[in-house]
């Protein structure tokens, strides 16, 4: 399977994402909120890298937001939270209550 530049975009700023998206994360939201805010960044990035490399057309925005969306989720829960990055970015810039981060299941 051959990936164009702006599939290959997508997936690397899709690994590099979680970070970001835990700046907005709070710890307090509910799981459906949190994925809808990794969503909405993945469709930012599909968008994005379709329109920077020129292939802004249906099939190249949909497959670059999938992209995005599975290395977001990939990168999260085989680097970002088992390092507790995170997670630690989501404590330390909730504007609630200074909750600890929990440890990750099945580490």
């Amino acid at each position: 399977m051959h990936l164009t530049d702006a599939q290959l975009w997508a997936a690397a700023l899709g690994y590099l994402s979680p970070p970001v998206i835990a700046i907005v994360q709070q710890p307090r939201f509910a799981g459906p909120l949190k994925a809808l805010i990794m969503l909405v960044w993945a469709l930012i990035v599909g968008l994005g890298t379709a329109y920077f490399n020129d292939q802004f057309h249906g099939q190249t925005i949909t497959t670059c937001m999938l992209t995005a969306a599975v290395a977001i989720g990939v990168a999260y829960h085989t680097v970002w939270r088992p390092s507790g990055i995170a997670p630690g970015i989501e404590v330390g810039t909730s504007s609630g209550s200074r909750a600890v981060p929990q440890e990750p299941q099945g580490a």
